[in-house]
């Protein structure tokens, strides 16, 4: 790895996978070596960047250093709510705001000191979580953001928190409510008033390539998985007659490439849109940090856009 620079060494991968993660956060690309004995399980997983970018990392890291992140999401409210439950409880948390000049949106996360996390994950089960129940469970950020929106405009005050599996690693996100609110906001989520079904998809993925579409027209898009199987998709009343327009125009994708990194999946986005192809990414990242995301092309494209992609892993080669 010429040019690499291991700038810091963690006990297990959870460790490693935050750090990396702040840092493709501000911009900065990492990979995580697994330096484990594959025998014994000795050893490290160790942190290296680009050398152009050792002494920036160094000072991201640092900044965060002696913290742990518990919570984020892109809406501040739901943050805000979850660190007065901490603090009620005598757990010092805070809120850092994160800016990527590659989202539209901020994302706000929550850090508590090191040693507090064994106190904060009862919290984070809900077990903890008192005067809260769940009125919802969500797999993706911005259908998590849809519904708290929802809820917002019913005045219910939610926390949103994000399920972890054995590893740490996101599988869930749920959205809590007080318990005198339940009611109301599982009604306000199950009728979905004010939004109206325009389409159903047969399949999560067939769902998620319309959803994209129609954010790129800038229509907010509900999905909702029906009793016998398929997928409804809702958009606001009054983008109804757009929305149906858009779906009727859509597009035959195809699935051109699958990353497992989001950085790697933004940047042949980013190559073949500047080269006039238009591109769909739906990011699995929403469910869990270890899995993929696809790259999705229009059919007639493929071939072009394909030709392209092997100019990547040409100048990667070199």
């Amino acid at each position: 790895m010429e040019e690499w620079i291991k700038i810091y060494s963690f006990d297990t991968q959870y460790q490693a996978e935050m750090s990396k993660d702040i840092l493709e956060q501000n911009d900065v690309k990492a990979v995580i070596i697994n330096a484990k004995d594959s025998l014994f399980l000795l050893g490290e997983y160790e942190l290296y960047v680009h050398s152009s970018d050792e002494k920036r990392a160094i000072s991201i890291i640092n900044e965060f250093k002696g913290l742990t992140k518990v919570d984020s999401f892109i809406m501040r409210g739901p943050v805000e709510r979850l660190k007065d439950e901490l603090e009620a409880n005598d757990i010092t948390a805070v809120i850092k705001v994160c800016h990527n000049p590659r989202y539209v949106l901020d994302n706000y996360e929550l850090y508590v000191a090191n040693e507090d996390v064994p106190r904060v994950v009862p919290f984070l089960t809900g077990e903890q979580l008192k005067g809260w129940s769940n009125a919802k469970s969500c797999t993706r950020t911005t259908q998590t953001r849809f519904r708290i929106e929802i809820l917002n405009h019913n005045h219910i005050p939610s926390i949103v928190i994000k399920k972890r599996d054995a590893k740490f690693m996101k599988t869930e996100l749920n959205i809590y409510v007080k318990d005198e609110d339940l009611t109301q906001a599982t009604e306000a989520l199950r009728e979905l008033k004010g939004w109206a079904k325009v389409h159903t998809a047969s399949t999560i993925s067939a769902a998620e390539l319309i959803e994209k579409q129609l954010g790129k027209e800038g229509i907010k898009a509900i999905i909702e998985q029906q009793a016998e199987g398929n997928y409804a998709i809702f958009v606001e009343g009054p983008n109804c007659d757009e929305a149906k327009m858009v779906i009727s125009q859509q597009k035959s994708w195809k699935r051109l490439a699958t990353y497992t990194e989001g950085m790697e999946a933004q940047y042949a986005a980013g190559l073949l849109e500047n080269s006039g192809i238009e591109t769909v990414t739906i990011f699995r990242d929403d469910i869990t940090k270890m899995v993929d995301i696809d790259l999705y092309v229009e059919e007639f494209q493929l071939d072009k856009a394909t030709e392209i992609l092997k100019t990547i892993s040409t100048i990667d080669n070199e």
